[in-house]
């Protein structure tokens, strides 16, 4: 007789934290609605793949005064695949399409608007998926 043990293994997720600094016209600016953002999932399995949705406690992750050039900067640990922006929406607990962000270039955002995060993820080391920031200027 053949045992076959299977372990699933939960690991936590770590929160985002968005900082923005912009120069320009009040109306062009992006602000950050809070400083450590909350995962639309509090685990991930060892392993697994996926997305997770980042939010401002289902408020927007970031607000955008009016359509204007911001320029993202960030380092994604192990685990991560690709981070993006998309659409705000009430309630949303899943990611829809948006443009992924490269960091250090420039991405046109649309305003005034109001934009999540959602970041890939695969492989998920074992000590789970580590906090970053994502820092925006003009």
């Amino acid at each position: 007789m053949i045992a076959v043990l299977v372990f699933l293994v939960v690991i936590p997720v770590g929160a985002t934290a968005a900082f923005a600094t912009s120069q320009g016209q009040n109306g062009s600016k992006l602000i950050p609605n809070c400083l450590a953002l909350r995962s639309s999932q509090a685990t991930v399995t060892a392993g697994g793949s996926g997305v997770i949705l980042f939010t401002c406690s289902g408020s927007a992750a970031i607000t955008v005064g009016k359509s204007d050039q911001f320029r993202p900067s960030f380092t994604l640990p192990s685990g991560y695949t690709d981070l993006r922006i998309v659409s705000h929406s009430l309630g949303a607990t899943a990611c829809n399409n948006g443009p992924t962000l490269v960091s250090g270039q420039p991405l046109d955002l649309s305003g005034p608007g109001n934009f999540d995060y959602c970041a890939g993820y695969a492989n998920a080391p074992i000590t789970g998926l580590s906090s970053f920031k994502v820092l925006w200027s003009k």
